[in-house]
């Protein structure tokens, strides 16, 4: 029985005159011009995100180094130009899914529709009494906000956001995501997803990212040990079901399959299962998972770190998160 007696529900954003503020002039200008791109023919869309990719690459070093570092990590067999190739191929889809984030948030359902190919296993979800919630496992790709939309055509599911620094683009994203998504809550409101959840309610979850030790255990992500984020695990334990979705590009379109993992039957278990299938997922396409996320940023004891350039900003950050708390 759902402990929240509020239905899945979103909350929609306030448009406050802060957001007309000038330091938000280029925020507004920028995505004016990609909502603008959407009505080009993909093929186009491809191109011009292609090059803007390239760009990114040449003006964010910093980026580019985390990517590198992950993908030798994860990679070991490969050599250094092949992993500068993968590289530059990450950047090239990153700066395609900054326009497909329009077509996410602006296209009509018609237009998402003509984008999905095959959803492979959704009788997993179907299949589900109403009541019975489940947990969606998703990844960081390139395209994940079109990943979002399109399972939103089959799925009536919530999922959860972490508010972004820019007041504008929070603003967008939440006004946007509110359109296809019945419950969509901050980063700090996992509680009401639970019970959501234990409603029967179906909810999104990306569980590929270090959120710190707090939350965390160890568990190898391509052989190399990864802070990983306990809560889907703690779900399963509940009852819940956990699935794991993944959303691929093809040549004319996208392909959605869906996996159950198998319940809890011992401590790591589920997380085990969990990363495993991310690896399948992001060997299918390795240019398309979002590699300059620090995934090894927290390290088990008396290991050296990865990013040690970052120390200074993570020391920074805290400080901003200190204040907020």
């Amino acid at each position: 029985m759902n402990t929240d007696n509020t239905p899945p529900h979103n909350i929609n954003p306030k448009f406050e005159l802060v957001l007309l503020h000038p330091k938000y002039l280029l925020t507004w200008c920028g995505m004016g011009f990609i909502y603008l791109c959407k009505f080009l023919p993909y093929s186009l869309i491809m191109k011009l995100g292609s090059a803007l990719g390239t760009l990114l690459q040449s003006i964010s070093p910093h980026r580019k180094e985390i990517a590198q570092a992950n993908m030798q990590l994860c990679f070991p067999n490969k050599n250094k130009a092949e992993i500068n190739e993968l590289v530059k191929a990450h950047f090239k889809n990153f700066g395609v899914g900054i326009f497909e984030l329009a077509i996410a948030w602006w296209s009509s359902e018609k237009t998402i529709k003509s984008l999905k190919r095959n959803s492979q296993n959704i009788n997993i979800l179907s299949d589900l009494d109403k009541d019975q919630g489940a947990l969606i496992l998703i990844k960081h790709s390139t395209h994940v906000e079109l990943d979002i939309r399109l399972m939103s055509l089959d799925i009536d599911l919530g999922g959860m956001y972490k508010p972004q620094s820019n007041k504008v683009m929070s603003y967008l994203m939440i006004k946007a995501r509110n359109r296809y998504v019945n419950g969509a809550i901050n980063n700090r409101q996992a509680k009401m997803a639970v019970d959501w959840m234990k409603g029967g309610h179906k909810f999104l979850y990306a569980a590929d990212q270090d959120y710190g030790t707090k939350v965390s255990q160890f568990i190898p992500f391509f052989g190399v040990d990864a802070a990983t984020v306990t809560f889907p695990e703690y779900l399963s334990k509940k009852g819940i079901k956990i699935i794991m979705a993944n959303v691929a590009r093809n040549q004319d379109g996208f392909d959605l399959e869906f996996h159950e993992l198998t319940t809890y039957t011992e401590e790591g278990s589920v997380l085990k299962q969990m990363n495993s299938f991310y690896e399948d997922f992001i060997l299918k396409s390795p240019p398309s998972f979002l590699w300059m996320h620090r995934r090894f940023k927290n390290r088990p004891q008396g290991q050296e770190p990865i990013y040690s350039d970052w120390k200074r900003r993570d020391q920074k950050r805290e400080k901003i998160r200190n204040k907020r708390s």
